[in-house]
């Protein structure tokens, strides 16, 4: 019996390892990446493109949002492996981030419970232009996202809004449909 049950498992891995083999080998990839370089891919191609930021447009009374958004769209691209990022020069790519929409609200959670709430809500849009013609190649279309959390800094909370919705913003570009 247990030799039965070595040569069932022995030929069963065997199936596994011919049906991954044969599924590599028709070209069958994990959706948003190629497998051929390991890299992300997306409207800006397989990450060998360059990228830069041409304008950042924002509508809070926070002169550091404009900063914080230009860092976290450089560090998700970076990280992503979407393209090369240039700070200056000619880019393949630009990109601008516009913030339609922001709020930000704080509270308390109800009479008997004294805990602070911060109520944010952060609407954003990304547009990608070819760097040779600025003719528009993508736009995310806004993007929005709300939140409570339960913080005393409300620039914290302002940042988990920010952060949390440039990444859902980058997640569109990589969808193929």
């Amino acid at each position: 019996m247990k030799n039965f049950r070595d040569r069932w498992w022995k030929l069963l891995a065997g199936v596994c390892l011919v049906m991954s083999l044969h599924l590599c080998g028709c070209g069958y990839e994990m959706d948003g990446f190629s497998s051929v370089s390991g890299r992300a891919q997306s409207v800006l191609g397989d990450g060998n493109s360059t990228l830069k930021i041409e304008h950042v447009e924002q509508v809070t009374m926070y002169p550091w949002v404009q900063y914080y958004l230009r860092g976290l769209a450089r560090d998700e691209v970076n990280l992503r492996r979407l393209a090369r990022w240039v700070d200056d020069g000619p880019a393949d790519y630009t990109l601008d981030i516009t913030m339609p929409g922001f709020l930000v609200r704080s509270s308390v959670s109800n009479r008997v419970d004294n805990t602070l709430l911060t109520d944010t809500t952060v609407r954003l849009e990304l547009v990608v232009r070819s760097g040779r013609t600025g003719a528009v190649i993508w736009r995310s279309g806004v993007v929005r996202y709300n939140d409570k959390f339960e913080t005393v800094d409300e620039a914290n909370a302002i940042r988990d809004g920010l952060k949390e919705t440039m990444s859902r913003a980058l997640d569109r570009m990589q969808q193929k449909f």
